[in-house]
């Protein structure tokens, strides 16, 4: 079946290649028949198989194209795991990371992982790993499950038309739900756990290079597959808008392929509906990074004042009109916003911000760039949210930058909407892979010259040919691949080696599991130091002390003992942290 469309296998396979759901044995809410509904399996009308059909959820209602797609109904596919993932995350679980047995495949695990090595939640929804989010493995409780559905169709006030999603027997690809159905699901998912799955599906909008130029990083989706009751391929996605409106897609063919044809077609759509320019939900905003610009680094303010030449007061600016006077002689007129904060150094007044991060892209777009010049803003957006990322450090929950051509200048004024369109259509996307670097003029290896770009976009190259051509060992990947985990390489590999040295003192005892691939260890930025089970990371402030590093190998021991309940021993982990720091 289609690897991002992740469908399953039909329970009519020989049982190694059957689904887990087909395997199940009987579930407390009485006996899961394997393929329910699925003699009944179809997609819309058989006449309009070939048709693309585009559904959408506002505050006016279920929004369709064509208009009778509204009254469709469709198979799950794997949509069923962005369910599951959406309960994990809300519900706080630290479930263990999926292994692939060394030595043999099995046949569901194709999308998974090699075999011996392991995947975690996000990456297991991302490549669509059915087996990551069977209930079986992950021990979900029918009553606990149907229990926060219910409560969500309550908050939503979507009632009883979403009590499919209430029963975990009937979870499966082939289940049919009505579309408005499925959006009004997709709409009761949690802020937080929307916020997360949208990061975890962020690799299957950078997949394929055509959907990308065509629909942004904005829209994230989890991609489905199925047939009809022909036995032909359906296909498409589902998921949420940057401000989190729900949709749906469908069509003939693979998820991939419906995607790849109708990539451009969905564009169109919601560029009429103006869609894809609404600016992120509160639970967005939330996630992005923080960025404090300290502005006019090298030209120092002489005086700030009100329009009546009144002084201004230190503390956030009043939306008002404000002059700028520079010890140079210059002068600039501002629009104040709560954003911006005046501070006194001694005497002298200066001016800084604190921003989304997103907010902040668009205002180095207004500054050194055109953001009229659509795919060369586009790159530049790129390159600029990953030279803050390579060239800073969260402090007191913020990245600091100076407002300085040496590093990068930003506008102190609101961003145009243009610049804000050129952030939101790449927003979370970075370069991984190369140094980034960027230009007025002058182009050379690494270094992304806008001028260049410019005429690049003029001959007709979209902007990821633009930074191929700047920057060819690069990938685009999410803010996440390079922001979440600041590594600390000498602890991880002193951690490598230490686990060498212990293997034979350990394998002694009781639940120990080395694991699978080479833990990560971040370093930890504010809270308490913790090991995360998923990802295989620990995230400590120092490993230099031994304090510090009886820290390291705590959390280390936490996720040596995950499987066993010894894991969940504090004074177990505790005790044997401290003899191993001395061995």
């Amino acid at each position: 079946m289609d690897q991002h469309g992740g469908a399953l296998s039909m329970c009519h396979l020989r049982p190694t290649q059957r689904h887990w759901l087909c395997r199940l044995p009987l579930w407390a809410a009485g006996v899961l028949l394997c393929g329910v509904w699925g003699a009944a399996a179809s997609w819309a009308k058989p006449t309009a198989a070939a048709l693309p059909q585009l559904v959408w959820l506002d505050d006016a209602g279920v929004q369709a194209t064509p208009a009778t797609a509204g009254a469709a109904r469709t198979p799950l596919g794997s949509l069923w795991k962005l369910f599951v993932y959406s309960y994990l995350v809300a519900q706080g679980e630290q479930e263990p990371a999926y292994r692939c047995e060394a030595g043999r495949r099995r046949d569901d695990e194709e999308y998974c992982c090699e075999p011996g090595e392991s995947v975690d939640r996000d990456t297991a929804l991302a490549r669509s790993c059915g087996p990551y989010f069977a209930p079986q493995r992950l021990g979900l409780r029918p009553q606990a499950w149907q229990a926060f559905w219910q409560a969500q169709a309550e908050r939503g006030s979507a009632g009883s038309a979403t009590a499919w999603l209430q029963d975990l027997n009937v979870l499966q690809p082939s289940t049919l739900v009505p579309l408005p159905s499925l959006l009004q699901a997709l709409q009761q998912v949690p802020p937080g756990a929307r916020q997360a799955a949208r990061q975890a599906l962020l690799p299957n909008t950078l997949r394929e290079p055509g959907v990308l130029a065509a629909l942004g990083s904005g829209p994230r989706f989890k991609t489905w597959s199925w047939h009809n009751t022909k036995n032909e391929r359906i296909g498409g996605a589902a998921g949420w808008l940057a401000d989190g409106t729900p949709f749906w897609l469908g069509g003939a063919g693979t998820s991939r392929s419906v995607l790849k044809a109708q990539a451009a077609w969905v564009a169109q759509q919601w560029q009429a509906q103006r869609l894809l320019l609404r600016s992120p939900d509160a639970a967005g905003l939330r996630a992005q990074a923080c960025v404090e610009v300290a502005f006019f680094k090298r030209y120092p303010l002489a005086t700030v004042q009100r329009d009546d030449g009144q002084s201004a007061k230190p503390g956030p600016l009043a939306p008002q009109r404000y002059q700028l006077r520079f010890a140079n002689g210059q002068s600039l007129s501002l629009q104040g916003s709560p954003a911006l904060q005046l501070r006194l150094d001694g005497s002298q007044p200066r001016l800084f911000a604190r921003l989304p991060l997103e907010d902040y892209v668009a205002r180095v777009l207004d500054r050194e760039a055109d953001p009229t010049r659509t795919e060369a803003a586009r790159a530049l957006a790129i390159a600029a949210r990953t030279w803050l990322l390579h060239n800073t450090v969260e402090q007191s929950g913020c990245r600091a930058v100076d407002d300085d051509s040496r590093a990068q200048r930003v506008s102190p004024q609101a961003p145009s909407p243009a610049a804000q369109a050129v952030a939101a259509f790449t927003a979370d996307v970075v370069l991984r892979g190369a140094s980034v670097r960027y230009h007025l003029d002058q182009a050379s290896p690494g270094v992304l010259a806008w001028r260049q770009a410019e005429r690049q976009a003029e001959e007709g190259q979209g902007f990821e040919a633009i930074l191929r051509h700047a920057f060819p060992a690069a990938v685009l990947a999410g803010v996440d691949s390079v922001a979440d985990c600041q590594p600390l390489a000498e602890a991880s590999q002193w951690l490598q080696d230490r686990q060498r040295r212990w293997r034979s003192r350990l394998q002694a005892e009781v639940g120990y599991e080395a694991p699978a691939t080479a833990v990560q260890v971040c370093q930890l930025q504010q809270g308490m130091p913790h090991s995360d089970q998923r990802r295989l990371r620990i995230h400590v402030r120092e490993w230099l002390s031994r304090e510090g590093r009886v820290t390291l190998i705590h959390e280390y021991l936490h996720l040596a003992f995950r499987h066993h309940p010894r894991g969940q021993d504090e004074a177990f982990v505790e005790r044997l942290a401290q003899s191993l720091a001395d061995h």
